[in-house]
């Protein structure tokens, strides 16, 4: 009998085992097909520009393509909902922004996903923006901008690429903490915003480097700050937002993220590969001459950053009064 129940035993554990060679075989094997990589905005942007250099990255370490599909609409949160619904098997993940995962969640009364139905598995870097006028504004740094705005109420305007963008939020901010006022013109994108500031028809704006730079260079519109705590390398003469308010502490970045329920195993290579290639010299250069600021980061560190700054911006669009229905 006891001889019987142990053959049992032996035969219940082997067959155990044996549905579990599987599970772990898939496990170990990731990824042995294509990845798909979605980008919330259409072709040609920032976002689609680094999602497809770090979709190489991908495919030169892990040896199988990673496919980009461009997923815009919703402020991010189209492309953002798809991944989420997508099967937490580590074949499906996108580029996610701040505001994928800050803004737009506070800005749509029933958005279609928090930021905490998706995972953050891997930070990109974060993304410079430059704070322009027009050339003959009286006004070249902030202090000066400040004292015009409050000097003379009602009388300026700034751009933004929309209603509720980091653009747009960061302004409210310096409006908010320093009681001025200057009307706000949301566009649809920001190349006739920033026509719009070179022509003079408004008078500022925060806008991408990328964008900027050819018409800073130009003189066609002056930069007098540049989101974050450290000056940008593209122009390292025009101060940070923080030389003028230590508090408007606040950037733009851009990450990998996948459905919640990826396994441990790989959002630790997805963070640990991008992380490598993000400490290379000639990646961190390609980053660098679109504005973005390689920032490699464990998951701990940018999971907390997620939940951190999910709660500010929510704030700067209460504040602000942007809605999105």
């Amino acid at each position: 009998m006891m001889a019987a129940r142990r053959h049992l035993l032996q035969a219940a554990a082997a067959l155990g085992t044996a549905a579990l060679a599987p599970v772990a075989r898939a496990q170990s094997a990731w990824p042995d097909r294509p990845i798909r990589m979605l980008v919330p905005f259409p072709p040609g942007a920032l976002t689609d520009t680094l999602g497809r250099a770090v979709a190489e990255r991908y495919r030169l370490a892990f040896g199988q393509p990673v496919v980009v599909e461009n997923r815009p609409g919703a402020g991010t949160l189209v492309a953002g909902q798809q991944v989420a619904r997508a099967a937490p098997d580590g074949y499906t993940m996108m580029v996610a922004t701040t505001t994928t995962l800050g803004i737009a969640p506070a800005l749509f009364a029933n958005p279609a996903i928090r930021p905490t139905d998706l995972t953050a598995a891997a930070m990109i870097g974060n993304v410079t923006l430059f704070l322009v006028t027009r050339p003959d504004l009286p006004a070249a740094n902030m202090k000066e901008l400040v004292a015009e705005l409050r000097g003379k109420p009602g009388r300026y305007n700034f751009g933004s690429p929309g209603n509720g963008t980091v653009h747009h939020l960061v302004m409210e901010m310096v409006k908010s903490r320093h009681k001025v006022f200057a009307t706000h013109i949301p566009y649809n994108g920001s190349v006739q915003a920033l026509s719009d500031v070179m022509s003079g028809r408004i008078d500022f704006m925060f806008i991408d480097v990328a964008i900027a730079m050819p018409q800073i260079r130009a003189n066609r519109v002056r930069a007098i700050a540049v989101t974050g705590s450290r000056r940008s390398p593209l122009a390292p003469e025009v101060p940070a937002m923080t030389e003028f308010d230590p508090e408007i502490d606040l950037q733009a970045w851009q990450a990998i993220a996948v459905p919640n329920g990826v396994s441990p195993e790989i959002l630790g290579r997805l963070n640990g590969e991008l992380n490598k290639a993000l400490a290379t010299p000639e990646f961190r250069e390609q980053l660098a001459q679109v504005g973005v600021e390689a920032n490699p980061m464990t998951l701990e560190a940018l999971a907390e950053l997620v939940r951190r700054d999910a709660v500010r911006w929510a704030e700067l669009v209460k504040r602000s009064g942007a809605r999105v229905d």
